[in-house]
């Protein structure tokens, strides 16, 4: 069989063990042959296309194995407020946006984190009024609350006489009050709610047309399939039409939206969705399909909700909060596992993680069913027990390694500097035969997968504090992360993850070998060109 497409005189990395090679066949849209350049120019018929990449790395393409695309797209389109470190520089990027926006038009924005702000402090309502008075502004922290100004409050309906939601909810939160009782712009978990309901809905084009953006941005960096967590319906409907349209360029496993976050508090309407869709997990084709249902049954790290066992530096009796009590949790896991669904579970304390894996454990031990990969993201403190299990079930940690760079010195605050040093430990996972694959969860943290291939090796935060160094990966193994760990995850290890004949042909080509860069020159890497099924979708070249 002639190849449609050779790349030759090049620098293969397989991710197939030590395997290497020169050059690349593809043949209808899959990897044909690897090898020498001899060995595959001799598969070129009269049709064949013959690239010579002049001696550029070749490698396969990257898998973020938790990544919410779709919002991701939003927020590319928003602004970005990720590497402010003052108020002040808030403030700027919300001015520009001000200025090019039409009147009375919504600001949205994400990414600010005041650990790292030179003031040391949330921005609030009255800081956004003076750049922002008659648009209204909302602009979410990388994680778990969000601040709004006068005008978004007001659209709202929110006033000193607006009660918290009802403290009875899990995770109910609430909204933060000065001297009089007025709000001050801050909301927190559930509370959020309260402000985001205002924010115009965005329709099906708008969606479509945030899955393109951030298709394109992520083909340019390297990735060319992720698992995109908790989606409702119209979401998945979204990226149904992005395929339709041929927009859609990254392989996507979407898991469902399900208990623990969110509106997702409903539990006879959960049910009645996941029972009633007429599919199991696995449904779709190469590119676009269901993998399974999100849970969310604790807070984070950071902002001190995760699910502990021992509370938090400076509160003694702060262990965190339970989104989704461990009781309800066991039994919706049991629930969806029978259902056919696999569970993509965030835990980021450790009590959490370990009540999740143990239910992963007693629902394969009581209906075996090995075609469903449970995972856990996040995974921050595995017990003894908690790795016990992961390892007898092969049940992946999905962990997040760009928050050790971007949030790690919150987690110091939170945790102290030896809880924050054993979190994510990935050296650990590794030999204690649990399956490992690397995630951004952009956009709380970058989506740039190089930045967190560069954690993985160095272990340091934004501001350079070393975090667990007997923790590091090697390059080679940070690699893997992305590749081979990624395709384990979503169920895919038979056609992505490595250069191999009958694999999908989805490739990227490199300046340079990355497993010869250091951490600070692997977070400039860009892709010079991008593959998905024998197609270049991102060609710089």
């Amino acid at each position: 069989m002639p190849a449609d497409r050779v790349l030759v005189n090049a620098r293969v990395l397989t991710m197939a063990g030590d395997r290497a090679a020169e050059a690349v066949a593809i043949a209808d849209g899959r990897v044909l042959a690897v090898g020498s350049d001899a060995e595959i120019r001799a598969l070129a018929g009269p049709g064949t296309v013959v690239e010579d990449l002049g001696g550029a790395t070749v490698m396969p393409g990257l898998i973020d194995a938790h990544n919410h695309l779709l919002m991701t797209g939003q927020i590319l389109q928003q602004v970005q407020l990720y590497d402010c470190r003052s108020i002040d520089d808030i403030l700027d990027r919300v001015r520009t946006a001000v200025e090019k926006a039409p009147p009375g038009t919504w600001i949205l924005g994400r990414g600010w984190d005041e650990s790292l702000l030179a003031e040391k402090r949330h921005p609030n309502r009255h800081d956004l009024d003076r750049v922002a008075p008659d648009h209204p502004v909302v602009l979410h922290r990388v994680w778990n609350r969000l601040v709004a100004n006068s005008r978004a409050i007001e659209l709202a309906g929110i006033s000193r006489e607006t009660p918290d939601p009802p403290a009875d909810q899990p995770y109910a939160g609430g909204f933060e009050r000065d001297a009089e009782g007025e709000p001050t712009g801050l909301f927190r978990d559930r509370a959020k709610e309260l402000i985001s309901s205002a924010v115009p809905a965005m329709g099906l084009d708008d969606l479509v047309s945030a899955i393109e953006t951030a298709c394109r941005e992520y083909n340019r960096l390297g990735l060319t399939a992720v698992s995109e967590p908790g989606l409702s319906p119209e979401q998945m409907r979204a990226f149904h039409e992005a395929e339709l349209r041929g927009v859609l360029t990254v392989r996507t496993a979407m898991s469902i939206a399900g208990w623990g976050f969110g509106a997702q508090k409903d539990d006879a309407l959960i049910r009645d969705r996941l029972a009633n869709v007429g599919v199991m997990g696995g449904f779709g084709d190469d590119l676009l399909w269901i993998d399974g249902v999100k849970l969310m049954p604790d807070g984070g790290a950071g902002d001190r909700t995760a699910k502990m066992y021992d509370p938090y530096e400076g509160e003694t009796e702060n262990r965190g909060t339970w989104t989704v009590p461990p009781d309800d949790l066991v039994g919706h896991i049991q629930w969806a596992h029978e259902h056919g669904y696999a569970m993509d579970i965030h835990t980021c304390g450790d009590e959490a993680q370990d009540v999740a894996v143990a239910a992963f454990g007693r629902a394969q031990e009581t209906c075996p069913n090995l075609r469903l990969r449970h995972r856990v993201h996040h995974a921050y403190l595995p017990t003894d027990q908690a790795l016990t299990t992961m390892a007898r079930h092969q049940i992946p940690a999905v962990v997040s390694n760009p928050f050790l760079w971007s949030l790690g010195e919150s987690y110091i605050t939170s945790l102290g500097r030896e809880r924050a040093s054993r979190m994510m430990p990935m050296r650990t996972y590794l030999n204690r035969g649990v399956p490992l694959a690397g995630s951004s969860d952009s956009p709380v943290a970058t989506h740039n997968p190089w930045i967190g291939i560069a954690s993985a090796i160095s272990r340091t935060t934004v501001q350079g504090t070393e975090l667990g160094p007997d923790e590091r990966l090697t390059p080679d193994e940070a690699l893997q992360m992305y590749t081979t760990g990624g395709a384990f995850v979503i169920h895919r290890e038979a056609t992505l993850g490595m250069l191999e004949p009958g694999k999908h042909a989805d490739l990227i080509i490199l300046d340079c070998d990355p497993r010869e860069r250091t951490p600070a020159e692997l977070v400039g890497i860009e892709a010079r060109a991008t593959m998905v099924g024998g197609q270049w979708v991102h060609d710089a070249r």
